[in-house]
């Protein structure tokens, strides 16, 4: 085992100054000081630094007394990007800080090496367990990023690496579309690829690209779109089966078709355009089933790119009765956050939404001014924001004869 050294820094806030620093080898051998010159002679006995947000926090800091240690970047390895790549069912996405009697103060850096120590040796367990296939594929798209190539390094993984395209429609035939095109992906996206197919190799259907990953690589949820939520149309075996609204309808409702009005399959027509990505204004009698139309591809989003669909309804009573006629059909996936709620249910659905076990959510036009709604939304993929009962938003007023269905796709 080559020596490394695990190391936390805690930095004054208002300053900028390294407040403390804590390390720990592999060997158990710690360090504890705000001392740069004796952080120095630490870290001169290992090969390796290991850290939890390693690459863009600490080495903000540290980066001269590694220098001087004689460790050059290339063999930095980050705990938190590997932690997604590695625990997709379930991202290791921070370090919990259990050790602190008050919230103000200062994180203990010692504690916190340990921490990445203990959680580097489970990544290090969770890709030797990994299939020598998804190996390779990591291995190929990853080897020269400086977020990953230390890693391979450290573990001595060493391959020739394979055609990477081909690899991927092998490894994830009927889990992608067959018709998207995977070069520019490999060659301008290589991280955020991986990071796309590590959550749908895990098949955990409610687990989601952590809210970090979305904001420092935006374009994985674009590209998870292009994997699995783009109908190709072509006879292409997974968007035949996973993309098809009738499949869909008889998978999630349990019927064989949607309803058709004066011959017209309106239902159908929504449904579809909604999957294919289009914006739309859908205008239907009262009762006519427009709560479907958004549904079901809110549902498949849910399940292909691990999407929220937010629903905008001004009725409270409403919003409660579509969650608890979802539940009565044992669709679980949608929950509602408004003024009827008491403290308790709305926390429970706001976890909901925020863990990824929610794929609908209910809630009113005010809450869009909401700091917390706010914060929930940008750490989830949103695919489609709806309007439903649109005409409740319009100078028509509440007594318009039909029911307005607004909605629009993000991507």
């Amino acid at each position: 085992m080559e020596p490394i050294a695990f190391i936390d820094t805690e930095i004054e806030p208002k300053t900028g100054r390294i407040a403390d620093i804590g390390g720990v080898s592999e060997n158990g051998r710690t360090f504890h000081s705000s001392s740069v010159s004796d952080f120095i002679s630490f870290l001169r006995e290992s090969r390796f630094i290991c850290g939890h947000n390693l690459l863009n926090h600490d080495m903000n800091y540290i980066q001269q007394a590694v220098q001087a240690a004689g460790i050059p970047s290339s063999r930095m390895i980050d705990t938190l990007h590997l932690s997604a790549l590695l625990f997709p069912a379930k991202p290791y996405h921070k370090l919990i800080k259990d050790d602190k009697l008050q919230t103000e103060e200062l994180n203990n850096p010692l504690n916190d090496a340990i921490k990445a120590k203990e959680l580097f040796f489970d990544e290090l367990v969770a890709f030797r367990n990994t299939s020598s296939a998804l190996k390779l594929i990591f291995y190929t798209l990853l080897l020269d990023q400086k977020e990953f190539m230390a890693f391979f390094q450290y573990v001595g993984y060493v391959d020739l690496p394979v055609n990477p395209v081909e690899a991927i429609r092998r490894e994830f035939r009927l889990r992608i579309c067959d018709r998207v095109d995977l070069v520019p992906l490999v060659k301008q996206h290589p991280i955020e690829l991986a990071y796309c197919l590590a959550l749908i190799h895990s098949g955990h259907k409610t687990s989601i690209t952590p809210p970090w990953i979305v904001k420092s690589f935006p374009a994985v949820q674009g590209i998870m779109y292009l994997l699995r939520g783009k109908p190709c149309y072509r006879g292409c075996g997974y968007c035949n089966e996973q993309l098809d609204s009738r499949k869909g309808l008889k998978r999630l409702f349990g019927y064989d078709v949607y309803r058709s009005y004066a011959g017209q399959p309106l239902q159908e027509d929504a449904v579809n355009a909604a999957i294919a990505g289009k914006s739309l204004l859908a205008v239907f009698p009262t009762g006519g089933g427009k709560s479907i139309t958004f549904q079901v591809p809110a549902l498949m989003s849910g399940e292909s790119v691990r999407g929220l669909t937010v629903v905008i309804s001004p009725l409270q009573s409403l919003m409660k009765d579509q969650v608890d006629n979802l539940e009565k059909q044992g669709i679980t996936e949608a929950v509602t956050v408004n003024g009827l709620l008491d403290p308790i249910e709305r926390a429970k659905s706001l976890e909901r939404v925020e863990n990824g076990s929610a794929s609908i959510l209910y809630i009113a036009p005010e809450s869009l001014r909401s700091r917390t709604i706010e914060r929930l939304l940008l750490g989830r993929n949103v695919v489609r924001f709806v309007i439903d009962e649109a005409h409740c938003f319009s100078s028509w007023g509440a007594g318009f004869s039909g029911r307005l269905l607004v909605y629009w796709r993000l991507h």
